[in-house]
């Protein structure tokens, strides 16, 4: 195999691993956007329950909501601080 076949092989292999990431990022990013639109839902029936036991409740799952945005958001930052390393 001559060493023009092996660079072009070479290259396809980096750029099918840049395009992975590239999809796993835009998958991520269509979630968060998603769980930013639970999460202001969540916050408006928060804001509108008031006091009692459902407001704990929709406390609870707005903080798991957020913890999740947040995770997501950090998993996003790290693949593309990766990506200009």
């Amino acid at each position: 195999m001559g060493k023009k076949k092996l660079l072009k092989k070479l290259q396809d292999f980096f750029d099918a691993d840049q395009r992975e990431k590239e999809r796993h990022v835009g998958d991520i990013k269509r979630i968060l956007k998603k769980l930013k639109e639970k999460e202001r839902k969540l916050q408006k029936d928060f804001e509108v329950c008031g006091t009692g036991g459902q407001s704990e409740e929709l406390k609870q799952e707005l903080d798991i909501v957020y913890a999740q945005r947040m995770k997501g958001v950090k998993i996003v930052k790290e693949i593309k601080g990766k990506d200009k390393a």
